[in-house]
């Protein structure tokens, strides 16, 4: 090797040297999450698994023998812990392990008795639960619970307080229950009880053997002076409830899918009242029956859903109930479109001036013919002077032509077909022109932007 060659080959090694000199005086990379990150990716984890208990349960012995440190962080992470899914299957120790770990955390707590166990040991479970009472944040009582022990829970629960109660739903309340000769009374959903409720889900029900309906204070004690989201649903025929007796000052949203709703609709006293959903399940409820007379006492909500079977025969007592609707919703469930004339359908024309969004859901019609009678109304409307409406009309298939025509002259369109997954809008070209626009919601790309002139 001549000098120049051992010149270059030491001249190398010195600068792989000062290299690893630099490389070693380098911060040390992250090898691992911290334990805020790590934490949040199981709680994202948990949240799919918590579909099932005992998924959930599984998913979390799985996850913490993947390392100590896993292990370590789950079982002293208060948040994996709040989430009791309590089945008849769980044990008193399992119950007292949650309600310990959770620590000081707030508790959401659902409940699903389906009779495995004995009385004696589902009541000990929810002893083990009361003492954690002023801890919950939300209670479920699953619709797979027994009567008898949905029973036993009802009339338990009115015995606890619960200061830090927000969200409760009751899908099976069984209204023939009664409590020493008296129709049972949800005491625990008093203000008194739980100040802060905000939203309750409430299912009426009612079985064939003893179709009892529930006592009109059932519906008068839900008055919550915090209570913002209601939802009651269910069958109670002949309820006589004082008109304004249930005073909601905060409520917002309200969703009744109550058989022979007209009484508690009338008894609602709700001033900030936004979003009104109601969907009569009765041939007998229809809307010009259920507002008649309310002469504009929901004048602060903007956003209306009418759903059922006579949903499409608005008359002039809806108009007035919702003097404010900007964003209207009509959901034909039991067949098609029918046939009205514009006096009948919708109402009178000049009402609804703030009116911006009419949406027209007929997925199970078939005679699209009928919304002829919108195509009177809508010309009312540009006729009294008011601004076009966006109109979004689902449905399967896309009517005829003529009916297209008409629709787009009057309003802003867009027709969602979804026997085709297709969405059909009327868009106007730089050059003034306008074309139908047809976007296909399907794997196939070649079908994504198709257009008919």
């Amino acid at each position: 090797m001549d000098e120049l060659t051992e010149a270059r080959a030491a001249a190398l090694a010195a600068m792989e040297n000062r290299e690893q000199e630099l490389l070693s005086e380098l911060i040390s990379p992250i090898d691992r999450l911290p334990d805020e990150s790590l934490l949040r990716v199981l709680e994202f984890y948990l949240e799919e698994a918590a579909q099932t208990c005992d998924v959930y349960i599984r998913a979390k012995r799985e996850l913490a023998s993947v390392s100590r440190r896993w292990r370590d962080l789950i079982l002293h992470s208060p948040s994996l812990w709040t989430l009791l899914k309590v089945t008849s299957s769980w044990s008193e120790a399992r119950a007292k392990i949650y309600m310990t770990r959770s620590s000081q955390s707030l508790l959401d707590i659902v409940i699903r008795f389906r009779g495995y166990g004995s009385y004696a040991d589902e009541e000990t479970l929810l002893n083990v639960l009361a003492s954690g009472a002023h801890r919950w944040r939300s209670l479920t009582i699953h619709n797979d619970t027994d009567e008898y022990y949905g029973a036993m829970v009802l009339e338990w629960l009115n015995h606890l307080s619960f200061p830090s109660l927000k969200r409760v739903s009751i899908t099976n309340y069984f209204a023939p229950l009664r409590m020493q000769g008296e129709p049972y009374q949800p005491i625990f959903l008093r203000p008194q009880i739980s100040p802060h409720l905000e939203q309750v889900h409430l299912h009426v029900y009612v079985s064939n053997a003893a179709l009892i309906i529930p006592h009109p204070s059932l519906l008068e004690g839900l008055s919550c002076l915090g209570l913002t989201s209601l939802c009651i649903s269910g069958y109670a025929d002949d309820i006589n409830l004082r008109p304004n007796c249930m005073q909601l000052p905060l409520l917002e949203e309200f969703v009744c899918t109550l058989t022979y709703a007209k009484s508690l609709i009338h008894a609602l006293d709700a001033p900030r009242l936004r979003h009104f959903d109601c969907s009569p399940s009765s041939w007998n409820d229809s809307p010009s029956t259920i507002f008649a007379d309310l002469h504009s006492k929901f004048n602060s909500v903007d956003h209306l859903h009418l759903s059922g079977s006579t949903a499409y025969v608005l008359s002039e007592a809806v108009c007035l109930a919702f003097p404010n609707v900007c964003d209207l919703q009509l959901t034909q469930c039991l067949g098609v479109l029918l046939d009205s004339c514009p006096a009948d359908f919708l109402g009178d024309a000049l009402h609804w001036k703030n009116l911006k969004h009419l949406t027209i859901d007929s997925t199970v019609g078939t005679d699209l013919g009928s919304l002829d009678g919108l195509v009177a109304w809508l010309l009312q409307r540009l006729n009294a002077g008011q601004s076009k409406l966006h109109v979004t009309v689902t449905a399967r298939g896309c009517g005829t032509p003529s009916l297209f025509q008409k629709l787009t002259e009057l309003c802003y369109l867009e027709w969602l077909d979804i026997y085709y997954n297709a969405a059909v809008m009327r868009r106007q070209s730089q050059s003034g022109s306008q074309a139908w626009v047809v976007r296909i919601h399907s794997i196939e790309s070649a079908f994504r932007n198709a257009h008919i002139m």
